[in-house]
């Protein structure tokens, strides 16, 4: 198995009077850079299958928007992609989706964690507003195995923009 695991765009800051930190939505300009990143992404011709999504408005803004350049199907969301899941949870729930490729939207620290876990624990990994890491996935093997093949921040996703 082979997944993207691709973080929101930028949101309304924490803290912004009158927006509660689990309501925060994706800005003007967030909105702008996630598109011109996701179609850096289709660029690379991932054969991605699916996109998961964390429950929160910046993250399924993100994942709608993916799903409109990619051109797949509406979003599902995993509640294994909120910011405070244990990032194990997240692998089981990869485990359950074979024979796809699917981009997983979430939010950090999170999503730099599951990362570093895929691919041996011990790697930092930072993942940028609309950046992403590309994990291959040992076939077969009963603990969380992967070799990052991408990682890329958002400018050079759209730097891959036709």
């Amino acid at each position: 198995m082979k997944a993207v695991f691709f973080r929101h765009g930028i949101a309304v800051p924490h803290g912004t009077p009158g927006v509660a930190e689990n309501d925060r939505p994706l800005t003007p300009d967030g909105r702008k850079k996630t598109a011109e990143a996701a179609k850096g992404l289709r660029e690379l011709d991932l054969e991605l299958t699916a996109v998961y999504t964390s429950p929160l408005p910046r993250a399924l803004q993100t994942a709608e928007i993916l799903c409109d350049i990619l051109e797949l199907s509406k979003p599902r969301t995993m509640e294994a992609l909120l910011p405070d899941a244990p990032v194990r949870g997240l692998f089981g729930e990869l485990r359950q989706l074979k024979g796809e490729t699917p981009v997983l939207v979430g939010h950090e620290p999170m999503l730099s964690s599951a990362v570093a876990l895929a691919i041996g624990g011990k790697a930092s990994i930072d993942l940028k507003k609309a950046g992403m890491a590309y994990v291959d996935f040992t076939p077969g093997v009963s603990r969380v195995a992967g070799i990052l093949r991408l990682l890329l921040t958002p400018k050079a996703l759209r730097s891959l923009r036709p």
